[in-house]
C-alpha cells in the first residue's frame, strides 16, 4: 500500500508518519496485517508537481494540509478550498479511485463560540466539496471533525493550547489562562493516531453530529475517535502546575486516563 500525507510536517502528519514507518519497517508488531510499501510526504516544501505524482499512485490519502494561523483571514477559504480541489482534480485526472481522509475541525459546526470561525467555514466547504466527490465517484471519503488536540510535538501558542501550557509552565514562563472554567474536548495525539491507523485497515468509526456532540452510528455520514476528554482550562493548569512541583517523581496513574497522558505530554516540554 502507497500512503500519501498531506502536511506530513505538521503535528498530526509528523506522528503519524513516525507510526506508519514503525509499521513499515516491521516495528510495530501489532500491525502485521497491514502492508505498506511506500509513503509519500506532502508539505510546504513540496510543489505542486510532487502532489500530482503522488495522487496518481496513492493508495489511500490522509489530507492535513491547511493554513492554520494567516497573516489575512481571506486565506482560510481561498488556500484550504483550494487544495482540496487540487488534491480531487489530480485524482480525477488520473482516475484514482482511492481513499480519502480528511482532517476537519470540530469548528465546521459554526456553533456556539465557533459561530464566525472563518477557520470552520473553510473546513465546512472542504467537507461539502468532499462528500460531492464521494457521491459523484463513489470514492470513499472518510470526514473527520476533530476536538481541540494534544500530546508529543504539538506547537506551543500555534496548534494547540495545551502545548501552550505545557510550554510556558516547564519552562517558567508566563501564561495567560482566558476563563479557567472554559470547557474543552480534547482527544490524545496517540488515540487519534490509532485512530487513522484503524481506518487505513477499513475499521474507521462511523457517527453522526447533534450540535458539538457525535453520536457513533455504523452508517453516519462523519467518522470519529470516540476517545476523548473533557476537562476545563483550570484543570488542565492546576494539573501542569502539580506534575512541575513533584517531578522528578512519577505519581501513580492508570494508564489510559487523562492524567497519565496529559503528563506523557508534559514530560515532553520539559528542557
Amino acid at each position: 500500500m502507497r500512503i500519501l500525507i498531506t502536511g506530513s510536517n505538521g503535528f498530526i502528519g509528523k506522528n503519524l508518519v513516525e507510526e506508519l514507518k514503525k509499521i513499515k519497517d516491521g516495528e510495530n508488531k501489532t500491525r502485521s496485517e497491514l502492508t505498506i510499501t511506500e509513503i509519500f510526504e506532502y508539505n510546504t516544501n513540496s510543489g505542486g508537481e510532487m502532489l500530482e505524482k503522488y495522487c496518481s499512485q496513492a493508495d489511500f490519502i490522509f489530507h492535513f494540509a491547511a493554513v492554520c494561523r494567516p497573516k489575512d483571514i481571506t486565506e482560510y477559504m481561498t488556500n484550504n478550498h483550494a487544495l482540496v480541489n487540487q488534491l480531487l482534480e489530480n485524482l480525477r485526472r488520473y482516475r484514482n479511485p482511492c481513499p480519502i481522509m480528511f482532517s476537519s475541525s470540530i469548528q465546521a459546526s459554526l456553533i456556539g463560540r465557533f459561530y464566525n470561525s472563518e477557520y470552520g467555514k473553510s473546513k465546512l466547504v472542504s467537507e461539502k466539496i468532499l462528500f460531492q466527490y464521494s457521491e459523484e465517484t463513489k470514492s470513499k471519503v472518510l470526514v473527520y471533525r476533530l476536538p481541540n488536540l494534544f500530546g508529543r510535538g504539538g506547537r506551543p501558542n500555534y496548534n494547540s493550547v495545551v502545548a501552550t501550557f505545557c510550554s510556558a509552565i516547564a519552562n517558567d514562563q508566563n501564561y495567560v489562562i482566558h476563563g479557567r472554567d472554559t470547557e474543552l474536548e480534547l482527544l490524545y495525539i496517540g488515540d487519534l493516531i490509532s485512530g487513522l491507523v484503524d481506518a487505513l485497515e477499513g475499521r474507521e468509526q462511523h457517527c453522526e453530529y447533534d450540535g458539538l456532540d457525535y453520536k457513533l452510528c455504523r452508517l453516519g455520514r462523519y467518522c470519529c475517535v470516540p476517545k476523548t476528554y473533557k476537562v476545563t482550562l483550570g484543570e488542565i493548569v492546576d494539573w501542569l502546575n502539580y506534575y512541575k512541583r513533584v517531578w522528578p517523581e512519577i505519581p501513580d496513574m492508570e494508564e489510559d486516563s487523562f492524567e497519565k497522558k496529559l503528563l506523557t505530554t508534559y514530560l515532553s516540554y520539559i528542557p
